[in-house]
Order: C-alpha cells, then structure tokens, then sequence
C-alpha cells in the first residue's frame, strides 16, 4: 500500500511518499506525478520517500524516470537511500554520451 500526498506551491511540487512503492503504485505514482507537472512543467519537483519502507524493480523504475525528468529525490533510512544512490548512478552513467571517433578513411 502506499499513500500519496501532494504538496503544492508556486515554487514547487512534492510528493510525499508513505509505505511500499511496488507493483500496480508504481504505475499509479507516476500518473500523479504527470497529471500533476503537466498543470505547471517549469516548478522544481520534489519526491519525497523520507516515509518509504520498500521500493521493488517497478518503484525503481518510476522514480528513475522522475529522476531523468529533474526530480529530486529525498530519502531517511539506508535501504531507501541506497535505492536512491542507484538510480542517481544510473542516470548519469544513462547521460554520458561518446561521440564517435571522426573517420579519417572517407
């Protein structure tokens, strides 16, 4: 079960996160998180996981797609935190792009 609460200001959206995000609330945290930047895309956004006590392969999936998209993730205990460590190596190993060597046989 996970309960989802959000937070708005002109400034920034939060979303507060309590319980276990896995299976069918993955899915359904990130409609919130979509309906709810789609009202006001250029806001910061804020996920807030200080009150998660389990994230599934789902859960981290929804919340690296946040992460991507330029929210921030806020976590409390370590098993939370080293999920959040993940997806922040993931994403930036995600953006490094090489470009390729110049051909010099053309």
């Amino acid at each position: 079960m996970l309960k989802i609460t959000l937070f708005d200001s002109p400034e920034e959206l939060r979303l507060g996160l309590e319980g276990s995000l896995s299976g069918p609330w993955a899915g359904e945290l990130r409609r919130c998180w979509r309906a709810a930047v789609s009202a006001a895309p250029s806001r910061k956004t804020v996920v807030d996981l200080r009150e998660v006590d389990f994230v599934d392969g789902e859960g981290e999936s929804a919340l690296a797609e946040m992460h991507r998209a330029g929210a921030r993730l806020l976590a409390r205990t370590p098993v939370i935190r080293a999920v959040v460590r993940k997806i922040s190596r993931a994403t930036r190993c995600g953006t490094v792009e090489e470009q390729p060597a110049p051909r010099t046989d053309v």
